[in-house]
């Protein structure tokens, strides 16, 4: 054997809300099950140390975990989350079948910014009764190429042979996808990162919610420290970020400011208040 190798990797954790994507970080890294649900703000990121056994050597990976927001309205910052992926699970569950219709966009939006990472499905809830049959889900992932497993966060099934299947695939060479997804993600909210560009329409305040955030974390250079305090200043504003309201988030902003008047310039703070504020005054 060669010598081994110390590594650090990336890798996203994506899907619709509620299939479970929290839960089974949570079984992963700390062996643990809650079953109450709460929706991850934004992203959320863990790390765990793990071996990767390869043909010729053992690596030992730094492996960072992002449990990604399952709604799709809040796009931008999923899409700042994806760069520099190594790798991803696409999580779907087996007791709604309707999680299965959206997994081409989740893969679409993933490849636009990662690239061609490795990916394996997570078929999870496979402790409960199920709206698909394991048959339909062979047939429905078979034609990406993808490895899939049949998850349960609540017992652990196949929860670390899933981890370690990505790991190692992050550490061999990845020859891709037999097929492409199907949908074409529309660069429509790509332009909506300047508010004054967004100013022949009316945004929804999930827009806005997801911009404020998305900027937030550019402003701060780090998108896993400018999340955890986006999640401190929702709290402290008693704000759900789910069920927003234009008096909360104009709150949180200036939360936001104070926040960040340590780390950042005068000026350039300034000028973030005023293009959120200004965002805030488009909600229709």
């Amino acid at each position: 054997m060669s010598e081994n190798r110390h590594m650090m990797k990336k890798m996203c954790v994506i899907g619709e809300a509620a299939v479970g994507k929290t839960s089974l970080i949570r079984r992963f890294v700390h062996d643990k099950f809650d079953d109450s649900y709460i929706a991850t703000i934004g992203t959320k990121t863990t790390a765990k140390e793990i071996q990767i056994a390869t043909d010729d050597e053992i690596a030992f990976m730094t492996l960072q975990i992002w449990d990604i927001l399952g709604v799709r309205s809040f796009s931008k910052l999923q899409k700042i989350a994806y760069k520099g992926a190594n790798g991803a699970f696409i999580v779907v569950d087996i007791t709604r079948k309707v999680t299965f219709r959206t997994f081409d966009s989740w893969l679409s939006s993933l490849y636009k910014i990662a690239g061609d990472i490795p990916v394996v499905v997570l078929a999870n809830k496979n402790d409960l009764n199920p709206d698909i049959g394991k048959v339909e889900i062979e047939r429905f992932i078979s034609d990406y190429g993808f490895p899939y497993y049949l998850t349960s966060a609540k017992t652990g099934q196949n929860v670390n042979n899933a981890f370690n299947n990505l790991g190692q695939m992050m550490v061999k060479p990845w020859v891709g996808t037999k097929i492409d997804p199907q949908l074409e993600i529309s660069d429509t909210t790509d332009t909506m990162i300047e508010p004054e560009l967004a100013s022949s329409r009316k945004l929804s305040i999930f827009e806005v919610e997801d911009i404020i955030m998305a900027r937030y974390c550019e402003l701060l250079e780090d998108q896993d420290f400018a999340m955890a305090i986006i999640r401190q200043q929702f709290n402290k504003a008693e704000l759900d970020f789910m069920y927003p309201t234009i008096s909360g988030l104009s709150k949180v902003v200036d939360l936001l400011m104070n926040a960040a008047s340590d780390r950042v310039e005068n000026t350039r703070l300034e000028k973030e208040r005023k293009a959120y504020t200004h965002l805030i005054k488009m909600i229709g």
